[in-house]
């Protein structure tokens, strides 16, 4: 089946689909050895994709990691202003990049690969991922539990943040003392979107550690290491 050429690219990982038109504008991208023009098909697994000379990945050389991120670490590669970003973890020679994002503050399980099609299976919001956090939050010193059960069950059926509700969650409490502490699950990707609810229920969080991704666990990965994964492992 032929195949625009940007949406191979796009699929390999190396780039986004509009990067990708740029690219073959510019006459960087090669198939079978020449320069080939916008709107130009193959047929994907059929040929030899070059560019700027080097060949992009294939299914055959996709690669995937489990990566316990850090705090003080970055997955938006695309904010230039980062000091420390997660790639800088994986020591591959792949081009990697993060799936999803993880917010600097925030640590625990990340995937890297240099699978496009993948990383679209897992965050594009119609295939709704579960996403597991453990919270660590402080609250108004003196709040009754049954307050903070309240606040809880308010955050499972759905708060406001920036004018749009949340979708249902789901929520085990672990324990209340000084401090709460409660697992969350949810399959939204929204920006920061654990510490606006809990704000949203007067809820401060004090750490926040991603756990689970799909049927991925961190399990015992300690910080700043990873892990070879399959995708049967996430999905």
């Amino acid at each position: 089946m032929l195949e625009r050429i940007q949406k191979i690219i796009a699929a390999s990982g190396y780039c986004s689909r509009r990067k990708a038109e740029e690219l073959i504008k510019e006459q960087k991208v090669k198939v079978n050895g020449k320069i080939i023009s916008l709107g130009f098909k193959v047929e994907p697994d059929k040929c030899e994709i070059l560019i700027d000379n080097q060949p992009i990945a294939s299914k055959e050389n996709f690669v995937y990691f489990a990566l316990n991120k850090p705090r003080g670490f970055t997955s938006t590669l695309s904010d230039p202003h980062a000091k420390k970003t997660v790639t800088t973890l994986v020591r591959e020679d792949a081009r990697i990049f993060p799936v999803g994002r993880l917010d600097k503050d925030s640590e625990g399980l990340i995937i890297l690969t240099n699978d496009g099609e993948f990383a679209n299976l897992l965050t594009h919001p119609k295939f709704e991922h579960e996403k597991e956090y453990a919270v660590l939050a402080s609250y108004r010193k003196g709040t009754p539990r049954e307050e903070l059960l309240k606040k809880l069950e308010k955050m499972e059926s759905g708060v406001m943040i920036e004018d749009k509700k949340t979708s249902p969650a789901k929520i085990t409490l672990i324990k209340a003392s000084n401090l709460i502490e409660f697992n969350i699950v949810i399959h939204e990707g929204r920006k920061r979107q654990i510490r606006q609810m809990c704000s949203s229920v007067g809820f401060n969080v004090e750490r926040l550690t991603r756990i689970r991704i799909g049927k991925l666990e961190l399990g015992e990965l300690k910080s700043g290491k990873y892990r070879s994964i399959s995708r049967e492992e996430v999905v």
